[in-house]
């Protein structure tokens, strides 16, 4: 039995804490969310990012190490009262939390502990289920207790790996589980000694937690030494101190879980021809509650297959003990659009005649301007490829008024003669000679204009003679 202990209602401890659980949800905390920018092929660019830890780890497991000797009776009546409404709160926000409940006194030997006391037992093991954490609430007592240290490093290494530990989750097949062992206790620990019980000290029990990757939460009252204190720091956990009269238990349960830190890294997929990555690579020991910031580099690749293309990345951020598996605390979208800035390909074509029988000869090469493969009779095939997308627009442009004509399917075969009248077009051939589509008009040689979807444009020109052998 402890004497002059100010009694702290855990009831309300317990209730905020758990409160707290519920009143936080774990939304995407990253800024910017999403990307939405055009590149063009071999381009990066750099954003300024910045993430958001959650107040608390994003999925927790919970053991609750209660102190179970007779100063705790109030405080434990009142836990059993409020049991039902603490799982309805905390699983409507995180249906994914699992809760054990286990209580400590000291070994049954005098004058350390009373007849029919115990070190650790553990009265409900790591369970989503509503019936478990309420019987195990339930079936805490109070009482026993002789001198004022307890067994608490005994029960602390029991808890995590001992026998009959708080059966916390396996991380692996639960990615990014936090477990947190909250210790509630008003008096110093015990230590091994010449005709003691007690088997472990700060060193052992800190290997045991740091073994099994567990965070302490100690919820200190009047009466205390600073064990707790060394064991929240050395795992990345918390310690607040308590008011005599437990008038700062709420901000004391906040700030504690705040300071619980975790480590900041990614995880990047990306279509291919878009790369992602960040700087630096992992975030250390970031408080909860707590904007880190990351320069984030979005690259294309330097590959002309990739114009005209949308290309994605999915960024998850995660929050753990890096390199541990880790739970998500938000994910950024990424689209990049890459601009199509290759013109298309046109070309001067001899084509057929009316009669679609044959391909006329070609010119007298000795023309002004021309070349070999044009055609002194002026009948020429549009023909255009685009490397990015098949939706070209052909237009034929006479070159010296500059009237445009058009546009024309691609393939489209016409005949063009510069005449020096007025630039006309009109439709040539008949039922039975319909081989050639139009029959062109102008003042000066024909240029070919292809023009892609994202208005690119090419022209050639087609030389043809400013005698024309026949007139239309």
């Amino acid at each position: 039995m402890k004497k002059n202990k100010i009694i702290i209602s855990i009831f309300s401890i317990v209730s905020l804490l758990f409160s707290s659980f519920a009143s936080m949800t774990v939304a995407n905390s990253v800024d910017p969310s999403e990307v939405n920018e055009i590149l063009a092929i071999g381009q990066s660019l750099d954003v300024n990012k910045t993430v958001q830890t959650p107040a608390i780890p994003p999925l927790v497991d919970v053991c609750l190490l209660e102190d179970e000797t007779a100063s705790f009776a109030d405080d434990i009546a009142n836990l059993q009262i409020a049991a039902p409404t603490i799982y309805d709160d905390v699983i409507a926000v995180s249906p994914g939390a699992q809760f054990a409940v286990a209580g400590f006194r000291d070994y049954p030997v005098l004058p350390h502990g009373s007849l029919g006391d115990w070190v650790y037992r553990l009265l409900s093991g790591m369970s989503p289920l509503k019936v478990n954490w309420i019987n195990g609430v339930n079936a805490l007592t109070a009482g026993g207790g002789a001198d004022i240290p307890e067994a608490q490093y005994d029960a602390i290494v029991a808890s995590a790996t001992g026998d009959d530990n708080c059966m916390w989750r396996d991380p692996v097949a639960n990615p990014g589980v936090q477990r947190i062992l909250v210790v509630t206790t008003d008096a110093p620990f015990h230590l091994p000694g010449i005709g003691k019980p007690h088997v472990n000290t700060q060193a052992s029990a800190l290997t045991a937690l740091n073994a099994q990757n567990i965070v302490v939460v100690g919820l200190k009252a009047p009466g205390a030494g600073g064990e707790l204190d060394a064991l929240a720091a050395a795992t990345g956990g918390s310690v607040q101190p308590l008011s005599s009269d437990g008038s700062n238990i709420a901000q004391a349960i906040l700030d504690g879980l705040e300071e619980v830190t975790t480590d900041v890294w990614f995880e990047i997929e990306c279509d291919d021809g878009l790369s992602v990555d960040l700087a630096p690579q992992v975030q250390y020991d970031v408080p909860g509650d707590t904007m880190v910031n990351f320069v984030e580099t979005i690259a294309v690749d330097n590959d002309t297959s990739l114009e005209g293309q949308t290309l994605g990345c999915v960024v998850t951020f995660i929050a753990n003990k890096y390199p541990k598996e880790g739970a998500s605390i938000g994910r950024q979208k990424i689209e990049i659009h890459i601009p199509d800035t290759t013109p298309p390909e046109v070309s001067c074509t001899e084509s057929v005649n009316p009669h679609g029988k044959k391909i006329p000869p070609a010119g007298n090469t000795t023309l002004p301007g021309n070349k070999g493969g044009m055609n002194e009779d002026g009948f020429y095939q549009l023909l255009a490829e685009d490397a990015i997308d098949g939706q070209i627009m052909i237009y034929v442009i006479d070159s010296e008024s500059g009237v445009v004509f058009g546009p024309f399917v691609n393939g489209a075969n016409i005949k063009y003669t510069e005449n020096g009248g007025t630039p006309k077009m009109k439709e040539m051939g008949s039922e039975k000679n319909s081989e050639v589509d139009w029959h062109i008009f102008g003042n000066g040689d024909m240029i070919v204009s292809a023009t892609d979807s994202s208005g690119n444009t090419t022209e050639t020109t087609c030389y043809v003679p400013p005698l024309p052998k026949d007139v239309e």
